[in-house]
């Protein structure tokens, strides 16, 4: 009609009509509103789905042989640091004693006290695995706490004796460097007895898990288009996440405090030693026990569950110098939004970062689990640099020493720096290549 050409070239003349505005990939409330087969093919079209690439197989260390490694690394390292304390001058021909150590200085009830400490993980894994091979499934369970029952007795009866023999020859005010981890485990971990016998038993998310379920079992990926049901994902895996952490930094913080603070604090008092060599094996401990725990608590596959998370859950990017003409949405919690889309939450302008969004605009922690697992890679990576500095300054340390027994404490500590060292570049190498091929896909998907 001509009427209708004109009103186009009328408009035509003035300014350019906006751009349409971004396209919603799932929106829960619009699902029923839309019709027939043309919009539902329509949204199908236009939305961006995330690609996984499955993890390969990765040999890890099973419970056992993880407790037997770090059981001798932690008695292995206490040793030392009795080394440390109570070496002598064997090889002099003055000497009166043929033993490198004075074993006579060492109070044995304190040896057994920190032998039990340290060898209670060892034997609990033992114990269940004799146990769960003879034992029905069903009844698996029960037995289970029952065992835990059992071995928090028989532990806590033998420190007790090893504790009121030791407040014979030394002052009673030294028992709270005993006592003192404890009181930070009910802190941490309240009355849950599993977190002290077995380091994959974490504390449950919610109320209602503890109810039914008391402790995590390994978390699993659902890829999800709800997304109540992402956020909801995200959040149990940062309270797992989260709760691995706590036991990682406790266990490791436990191992190195009776292996290597206990023996000074009940040196005697005329016993000279060198404070600054102890000081530093105690570090040096420590970050062993905790790159240890961290390789096994925090494996590549379990990366990869909370990097396939991320990837759905997205980030929303504050768009500064906002220009109120700039068409954009308002945010909705029931819709899957689509990368670039903008939309205006709580008087702000967002843009979406991720291949699909369901995080909440301004949300940090949202944010901050996308920034660590949106590309584990990275991660990874600052591990083994932190690893591989931790050698670097041993190796150096090492090279600078003149004493015999710096030499023996240096060498041992390394072997294990080196097993360390060696699964992180494995885990970094292959994230590295996983991750490289999973971005290409998905670049290839959305051209």
């Amino acid at each position: 009609m001509a009427g209708g050409r004109r009103n186009i070239n009328r408009a035509s003349s003035g300014r350019s009509p906006l751009p349409p505005p971004p396209v919603l990939l799932v929106d829960d409330a619009s699902k029923g509103r839309l019709g027939g087969q043309a919009g539902a093919e329509g949204l199908s079209a236009r939305a961006l789905t995330v690609k996984h690439i499955p993890v390969p197989v990765i040999p890890q260390d099973g419970g056992v042989t993880f407790e037997v490694l770090m059981f001798v690394f932690t008695v292995m390292s206490s040793c030392l640091q009795f080394l440390h304390l109570y070496r002598t001058v064997w090889w002099l021909p003055q000497s009166f004693t043929r033993y490198a150590m004075n074993f006579y200085l060492i109070d044995p009830y304190l040896v057994g006290f920190i032998g039990t400490i340290l060898s209670r993980r060892l034997l609990y894994c033992m114990l269940c695995r004799v146990l769960a091979a003879w034992s029905p499934a069903h009844a698996w369970p029960l037995l289970q706490q029952l065992l835990q029952l059992m071995m928090l007795c028989a532990v806590s009866a033998c420190l007790v004796w090893c504790a009121y023999h030791i407040i014979q020859n030394h002052p009673l005010m030294n028992i709270f460097f005993l006592c003192y981890p404890i009181f930070v485990y009910f802190i941490l971990f309240g009355l849950h007895v599993s977190p002290f016998f077995d380091v994959n038993s974490l504390p449950s998310a919610s109320k209602k898990d503890q109810k039914d379920r008391p402790y995590y079992g390994k978390p699993l990926h659902n890829c999800s288009s709800s997304p109540h049901a992402i956020r909801d994902e995200v959040e149990g895996l940062k309270t797992d996440f989260n709760n691995r952490m706590k036991q990682i930094l406790f266990s490791s913080v436990l191992n190195a405090y009776y292996a290597g603070f206990v023996p000074c604090c009940f040196a005697q008092a005329y016993l000279y030693y060198d404070v600054y060599w102890a000081t530093q094996h105690l570090v040096f401990v420590w970050l062993g026990c905790f790159f240890m725990y961290l390789v096994h608590c925090c494996p590549v596959r379990y990366c990869d569950v909370l990097h396939r998370a991320a990837l759905h859950l997205g980030r929303w990017g504050r768009v500064e110098g906002r220009n109120s003409h700039i068409p954009s949405h308002i945010w909705a919690e029931s819709t899957l939004w689509h990368q670039g889309a903008l939309v205006k939450h709580c008087k702000e302008l967002y843009k979406a970062e991720g291949v699909c969004n369901a995080a909440e605009p301004g949300n940090q922690t949202h944010n901050r689990f996308y920034a660590v697992f949106s590309n584990p890679t990275n991660l990874v990576l600052s591990l083994v640099s932190l690893q591989g500095l931790v050698v670097l300054v041993q190796l150096c340390v090492l090279v600078a020493c003149s004493e015999w027994y710096h030499v023996v404490s240096l060498g041992l500590l390394l072997f294990a720096s080196y097993y360390t060292l060696f699964k992180l570049a494995r885990d970094y190498l292959v994230c590295w290549r996983l991750y490289g091929v999973e971005r290409a896909v998905q670049q290839r998907s959305a051209e």
